[in-house]
């Protein structure tokens, strides 16, 4: 069974916390300096899962859950353009179409941008396939690595 997406609620907000750190390191253990990624694990749980309610409060998070447990999200925020903030799955669900069903159903077809980090060549062809294109915009955000500014009509 596909994993069902709906909106995300508070009550979601520490499993968010929890899942955000996880596929991180399972997107990014190859790309970003270990000790980087485990520093991240260091901020304490009730912090991060602040974070997380104040963002399901103040944009539109999608999560997608599968046997109870969330297994995707996405951000999005429309102020003042529509941008996609993030979009993670677990890694058991890279390439089963929940990425693409995620953005679907969070941008609705909108024009939006985006920053993807630069060394990421799989997310990059992901949203080169989904209509996103560079438009030479780069930013530093250190510490873990540059990112590229997309942009989708």
């Amino acid at each position: 069974m596909e994993p069902l997406i709906r909106a995300a609620t508070d009550a979601d907000a520490s499993e968010l916390a929890w899942l955000s750190l996880i596929v991180w390191d399972e997107a990014y253990g190859d790309l970003i300096d270990p000790t980087v990624l485990r520093a991240r694990h260091d901020e304490p749980a009730d912090s991060r899962a602040a974070r997380w309610s104040t963002r399901v409060e103040n944009e539109n998070v999608l999560v997608a859950v599968e046997d109870g447990a969330i297994v995707g999200f996405a951000r999005v925020t429309d102020r003042p353009k529509t941008e996609l903030l993030s979009l993670y799955t677990r890694r058991s669900h890279w390439r089963s179409g929940l990425g693409t069903r995620l953005l679907n159903e969070s941008l609705q077809g909108a024009a939006a941008e985006l920053w993807v980090f630069e060394s990421n060549a799989r997310a990059l062809r992901f949203y080169e396939h989904h209509g996103f294109r560079l438009d030479g915009q780069r930013r530093d955000d250190q510490p873990y690595g540059f990112e590229l500014h997309m942009i989708r009509p």
